[in-house]
């Protein structure tokens, strides 16, 4: 009995653990209204953290181009990258337009998307299947550009690796050259130090000579000095 206690809050734990991340990777893609050229209008928002304006903008455009037929084309006035009369099994045989919106977060970057299918923009009151098309699809985007920001993070670590590598390539090198330094100051130093001892026997040496040479003069003076006695 006490073992099935210990197992029971266990399994729950375990199964949690395991619907997370589905259940989170669900979500990433927000139903809700915003504002556009339009007015406020149903829409999709994704928001992507990590990512630039720039990727977001890039991974849009190419997957708009492939999953819908769109060729996104950017209003300057609105800031949208739209495109019209498209079709798409997502749709149903209706041409529909696309409006979009990329937004700069904090710590990412966001995705507003409106699905205009003429009537009315794409909601799940009016249509849940074709909100859950485009849920789907979107949920795909966001995979795609999640992957692409972590990829540009790998390679910037790589980047940061290799100039760590770099300057570690440096630093051996600046020891090297500073234990041959070292060795050529030691060298330099043993050599010094057998000339001290060299100048200081000279010094010795010479002192002697000197005292040496003071004799004579000594000497040479007192024969000066008796010049006058040497012819008596």
């Amino acid at each position: 009995m006490m073992q099935t206690k210990t197992l029971l809050p266990l399994l729950l734990l375990l199964f949690s653990a395991s619907i997370l991340p589905a259940q989170w990777n669900k979500n990433v893609v927000l139903e809700t209204e915003r504002m556009m050229s339009f007015g406020s209008r149903p829409c999709f928002r994704v928001e992507f953290p990590g990512a630039t304006e720039k990727l977001v903008e890039d991974l849009w455009k190419d997957f708009a181009k492939k999953n819908f037929g769109a060729k996104l084309k950017r209003d300057r006035k609105t800031d949208e990258w739209s495109a019209s009369q498209l079709k798409s099994g997502m749709m149903g045989s209706d041409p529909f337009s696309i409006y979009s919106k990329i937004e700069k977060l904090p710590n990412g970057a966001a995705l507003n998307v409106w699905f205009d299918a003429g009537a009315y923009f794409l909601n799940r009151r009016d249509n849940p299947s074709r909100s859950d098309e485009a849920v789907r699809a979107l949920r795909q985007l966001y995979l795609d550009v999640r992957r692409a920001t972590i990829n540009d993070e790998i390679k910037d670590q790589e980047d940061q690796l290799k100039d760590m590598e770099k300057k570690y390539k440096n630093l051996q090198k600046d020891n090297d050259n500073l234990r041959k330094d070292i060795d050529n100051y030691k060298d330099r130093i043993k050599k010094a130090e057998d000339e001290i001892v060299k100048n200081e026997k000279e010094q010795e040496t010479n002192l002697v000579d000197q005292e040496t040479q003071r004799r004579k003069i000594e000497e040479s003076r007192q024969r000066l000095n008796n010049v006058e006695n040497e012819g008596n």
